[in-house]
């Protein structure tokens, strides 16, 4: 049973990744802004115990000097606190654009508490985690109703082309992902690493049935997230479609909005996507919008002290009792 859970708690973290925060938003010190290696981290009290999971906001600006186009990239994990959904909101308000990301068909909408509507499986998983951890989910939280939003995203028909040139279809890409992460798996076992680690079954029924549990379960997939890195863990071909294509899209249409932009006039745009699609946008943005890297401030996404309302196994129980 140890190893299962194990499993689990790599393919929660996945999922936590994939779906891959009183809040401040925190300047970093000069000498962390003018590099940062991760758009997702995890701040430590001083003895190490983790504090809170945050999401990074890295600004980019014209190499050319020119003081009136900012582009920011602000991160996102896509299940929080409600104070952290709440932040955004009222930090999207100071942007002239927001670049948002979802596949969705374009005349779309998504109003608050869109995914509590949707009678599907695939929605009730969504769910599963931020009822487990007490956490809210993004879809339910942001507010993408107002004018300042621009849908950045591939729709679902054209998701589907990408995966087409790509020579996939939908049981072949299941294939490689399951067989990518089996994979990562396996190495990190054979590595010593920390999924190698044994879970005891007392361990695992307190992590779902005590209050205190789901604190230690964000502290462990916290955890987990920061070491999967940049990449969160993908693979390879998860990264082709849902990192590069994407992110493709969603900066053609930064092209096009730049490119409309009225001479001379200031414009701040925001790219709000997964961290995991930030390296990529980063190193596009250099490259090819000859920009470079700005300020760093940090947003707290989860605070991991914070007392759950009720256990991991309540929230999951809360869940499945709702008319689906």
């Amino acid at each position: 049973m140890s190893c299962l859970f194990n499993r689990a708690l790599v393919a929660t973290s996945l999922c936590a990744a994939t779906l891959l925060g009183s809040t401040a938003v925190q300047a970093q010190s000069p000498q962390e802004e003018s590099s940062p290696t991760k758009y997702l981290r995890v701040s430590r009290d001083k003895d190490q115990k983790p504090e809170a999971l945050e999401t990074a906001v890295v600004s980019f600006a014209p190499k050319s000097g020119e003081k009136n186009v900012t582009v920011d990239l602000v991160s996102a994990i896509h299940i929080g606190d409600d104070v952290y959904f709440d932040a955004l909101n009222r930090l999207f308000e100071d942007y002239d654009i927001v670049l948002y990301e979802m596949v969705k068909p374009k005349d779309v909408t998504p109003e608050r508490g869109f995914s509590d509507r949707q009678q599907t499986p695939l929605a009730l998983v969504q769910r599963m985690l931020p009822s487990m951890l007490d956490l809210s989910f993004q879809v339910d939280s942001i507010d993408y109703t107002p004018k300042n939003f621009v849908h950045a995203d591939l729709t679902p028909t054209e998701l589907g082309e990408a995966m087409r040139k790509r020579g996939e279809t939908g049981m072949s890409l299941f294939i490689k992902v399951v067989k990518e992460v089996m994979q990562q798996y396996q190495e990190e076992w054979a590595n010593g690493g920390s999924l190698s680690g044994n879970v005891s079954d007392a361990e695992i029924l307190s992590f779902l049935t005590r209050k205190e549990g789901a604190q230690q379960l964000k502290a462990l997939i916290a955890g987990k997230l920061e070491e999967l890195g940049p990449d969160m863990g993908l693979g390879a071909t998860l990264d082709s479609i849902l990192i590069v294509d994407r992110n493709e899209a969603a900066l053609k249409v930064l092209k096009e909005q730049l490119a409309n932009r009225e001479n001379g006039k200031p414009l701040r745009i925001a790219v709000y996507y997964g961290a995991a699609h930030m390296p990529d946008m980063a190193s596009r943005l250099t490259e090819d919008f000859q920009m470079q890297q700005g300020d760093v401030s940090w947003v707290q996404a989860w605070d991991i002290t914070r007392a759950s309302k009720k256990s991991a196994l309540e929230g999951l129980l809360q869940l499945l009792q709702q008319p689906q």
